[in-house]
């Protein structure tokens, strides 16, 4: 089983992103090194051969590498709901990049004993490096405003709103 179980989910979470974000649900090829100095963050390396280049497998992974409940899912999803809300015209280049960023707070906000972010770089399948990992949760809380909590009666509309949608 390509998706480790999680097929239903994962494809939510891909799909949800790449349409919130308008952004490619395959990994992205590496950009040319001209096109990499104008960009802010660091381009995703090419991706190993053993890394799922579709988002919905990305995230597949990465469920059933941490085994967290699913509201730790759908909270991530809501942060990335909330993040797009803040800045409306965002787009995302890769949602192998938003979606761990999501999961990793959600993970850190819901749960009382959660993953290092060393961790967070294994669950990643190496395409980022802890420095990066780092600077991406730093940026989404930023970007957030830290204001990461998602109550319970939200978290639950939201979770059958994502479910009925997509």
């Amino acid at each position: 089983d390509t998706y480790y179980g999680h097929e239903e989910t994962s494809k939510i979470c891909s799909r949800f992103v790449a349409h919130t974000f308008n952004c490619p649900e395959l990994l992205p090829a590496p950009p040319s090194p001209c096109l990499a100095v104008a960009v802010a963050l660091p381009p995703l390396p090419p991706p190993p051969p053993s890394i799922p280049s579709t988002l919905a497998h990305f995230v597949a992974y990465a469920l059933h590498r941490t085994r967290l409940h699913a509201s730790v899912t759908f909270t991530a999803l809501a942060l990335l709901h909330r993040l797009k809300t803040c800045f409306p015209s965002a787009r995302g280049s890769s949602g192998h990049r938003l979606f761990p960023s999501a999961f990793m707070i959600a993970s850190k906000v819901v749960c009382d004993d959660t993953y290092s972010n060393k961790s967070w770089a294994v669950v990643g399948q190496g395409l980022f490096a802890l420095r990066e990992i780092n600077q991406m949760e730093r940026e989404m809380c930023a970007y957030l405003e830290w204001q990461l909590n998602v109550p319970g009666k939200d978290l639950r509309a939201f979770e059958a709103e994502v479910r009925r949608i997509y």
